[in-house]
C-alpha cells in the first residue's frame, strides 16, 4: 500500500503520503505531522496561511479497508478534498 495525494490550497501545496511504514502531511514541502507504523485509520494535523495571512487548521483523515483507502482533507471546518469525490474534481 502506497498512496500519495497532492492538492493546492491558494498558493500552497499540500501532500499526504500513506505508506506501510507511516503517514505524513506536508505543506509546501515541510513535514507538519507524521504517524509511524501501520494503522487502519489515522488523523494528521497541520496549519496553512490563508490569503488574509491568518493560520487555518488542516485535518486529514485516512481510513483503510480491504478494498480501498479513503482520504479526506479539511481546512478549517470545510471539506476541501475527498477520494470519494475525486471524480468530480
Amino acid at each position: 500500500m502506497h498512496d500519495i495525494w497532492k492538492l493546492k490550497y491558494g498558493s500552497h501545496s499540500i501532500q499526504i503520503e500513506n505508506k506501510l511504514t507511516g503517514k505524513r502531511l506536508y505543506v509546501d514541502g515541510v513535514l507538519q505531522d507524521e504517524e509511524v507504523g501501520l494503522h487502519l485509520s489515522s488523523r494528521l494535523f497541520g496549519k496553512v496561511k490563508n490569503e488574509e495571512g491568518e493560520f487555518e487548521d488542516i485535518k486529514v483523515s485516512i481510513g483503510c479497508s480491504l478494498l480501498k483507502t479513503v482520504c479526506r482533507v479539511f481546512i478549517g471546518e470545510r471539506l476541501v478534498y475527498s477520494t470519494d469525490l475525486q471524480w468530480d474534481m
